[in-house]
C-alpha cells in the first residue's frame, strides 16, 4: 500500500494512509444523516377530515335544453344521376362532350349514323300512305256490296297498324340521339365514337346540378327513431376540413337493409362549390330536433359510473368541503356527460382535481386563490 511522508515541527517521518485525510468529512456527512433521520416528519392535514386541502377548479350547474347529435358517414353523390343511352342499334357518329363538361338542357350530347333508322322511318311511311290508299278502295267497293264487310275492316286495322308502326320508328329515330335532360355534369363517358353499340347500353352519366348534392348513410334502430324529415346536417369532408357544409335530412327508409340490419337515411344539400366531386367520404353530423332539457358536466368530474348513474363531488361553500352525490348519466358527448337529474340549477361540482376527493374532504377552489393573489397585488 502506497504511503506518504508527512513532515511538521512535530514529528518527521510519519506516514499516514490517504483515506485518513478525509475522516472529518466522513464523520460530519454521518452526523447529517443520523439528525436528519431522527427529524419528524411534517404534517399538513385540517383537523377536521385529517387531509390537507385539495386544489381544484369547479363548474357551475346549468341546465339547458340539448340535441344530443348522430355521427355517421357516407357517400357523397347527385341527387339526380342519370344513365344516357340509345334506344336502338348502331355505331356512334358523334360524341360532343367529354367527362367534367358543363351541358344544358336540350344541348346534344351523342348521336348514332342514322341511315338506317331513317330508313326505317321512310319504309314505315310509304307503308301508311299504301294502307290509306287500299282502305279508301276498300271503302268504295263496300258500299257497292263488292266487298265483305270483313274485308272492309280489315282494310282499316292494316291502317291501324301502319300509323303504329310509323309512331315506332319515329320513336327510334328520336332515340338514336342523345340531348341533356338539364343543366349538369358529365360525370363519365362509357364509348367513344365509331363504336357499334347495341339498345340500352351506357353510354353517359350526367347530373343533375340544380338539384343539389345527396349523402346516404346508415343508422340503427335506436338512432333512426331519434331524427326526422328536415332534422339538420352538417358534413365534412377530408378533402376541406376547414369546410362545413349544411343540409338537411330529405328520406328516412322504412324497412331495413337485410345486410347491414341498418336504416337508409339521405342528406340533401345544394350544390355551393365546385369544390366536391360525387363519391367522396363525408363525416355527418345529424342533430335531432328533439331536445331533452340537461346539464353538461366534464367527464373529469365523474368519479364512478355505471350505465345509467354516476357519482361527482359537489362543492358547499360554506364549509368549503365537497360531498359525493350520485346523478342520472343520460349519454355522453364531446367529454361530457350530460344529467337531466341528481343537481340543483347553480349548485358547483368539481371538475378538474376530483379523483384526489374524498367525501368530506376541504377544497381549495384555484380560481378564488388565483383572484386573491391578483387582488393583493394591485393592492
Amino acid at each position: 500500500m502506497r504511503r506518504w511522508k508527512i513532515k511538521n515541527k512535530h514529528n518527521t517521518g510519519q506516514t499516514l494512509m490517504p483515506a485518513l485525510r478525509h475522516r472529518p468529512r466522513l464523520v460530519a456527512l454521518a452526523l447529517y444523516c443520523t439528525l436528519y433521520c431522527m427529524m419528524p416528519l411534517p404534517v399538513f392535514a385540517s383537523p377536521e377530515s385529517g387531509r390537507p386541502p385539495v386544489s381544484v377548479t369547479t363548474e357551475t350547474v346549468q341546465y339547458q335544453p340539448y340535441s344530443r347529435p348522430i355521427r355517421t358517414s357516407g357517400i357523397l353523390a347527385y341527387k339526380s344521376q342519370q344513365t344516357l343511352s340509345f334506344k336502338t342499334a348502331g355505331p356512334v357518329a358523334q360524341l360532343m362532350v367529354d367527362e367534367g363538361d358543363r351541358v344544358q338542357a336540350g344541348q346534344l350530347l351523342a348521336s348514332l349514323t342514322m341511315e338506317e333508322v331513317n330508313a326505317q322511318v321512310d319504309e314505315a311511311r310509304a307503308k301508311l300512305e299504301q294502307a290509306k290508299r287500299n282502305l279508301e278502295r276498300i271503302s268504295k267497293l263496300h258500299k257497292n256490296n263488292v266487298v265483305s264487310l270483313d274485308q272492309l275492316q280489315s282494310a282499316q286495322t292494316e291502317l291501324t297498324v301502319a300509323r303504329s308502326r310509323l309512331r315506332i320508328t319515329r320513336f327510334n329515330q328520336k332515340y338514336s340521339r342523345i340531348e341533356a335532360p338539364s343543366q349538369g355534369l358529365v360525370l363519365r363517358r362509357h364509348v367513344e365514337e365509331n363504336e357499334l353499340v347495341t339498345p340500352n347500353q351506357p353510354v353517359l352519366v350526367v347530373a343533375d346540378t340544380a338539384r343539389g348534392w345527396v349523402l346516404k348513410t346508415g343508422l340503427t334502430d335506436a338512432e333512426i327513431v331519434r331524427v326526422k324529415k328536415n332534422d339538420k346536417a352538417l358534413i365534412q369532408f377530408d378533402a376541406w376540413p376547414d369546410q362545413t357544409f349544411t343540409g338537411q335530412i330529405t328520406r328516412l327508409a322504412a324497412l331495413a337493409d337485410e345486410r347491414t340490419g341498418t336504416f337508409q337515411v339521405e342528406v340533401t344539400f345544394p350544390e355551393t362549390t365546385s369544390k366536391l366531386r360525387s363519391g367522396f367520404v363525408g363525416k355527418v353530423t345529424l342533430v335531432p330536433s328533439s331536445q331533452q332539457t340537461v346539464t353538461l358536466i366534464p367527464v373529469e368530474s365523474v368519479v364512478n359510473a355505471s350505465h345509467s348513474s354516476a357519482e361527482v363531488f359537489v362543492y358547499s361553500p360554506g364549509t368549503q368541503s365537497v360531498t359525493l352525490r350520485s346523478i342520472t348519466m343520460n349519454f355522453m358527448e364531446s367529454g361530457f356527460i350530460a344529467s337531466d337529474s341528481g343537481l340543483t340549477e347553480g349548485e358547483t361540482v368539481i371538475s378538474s382535481g376530483a379523483g384526489f376527493l374524498l367525501d368530506g374532504d376541504t377544497v381549495v377552489i384555484v380560481s378564488e386563490v388565483a383572484s386573491e393573489v391578483a387582488t393583493g397585488v394591485e393592492e
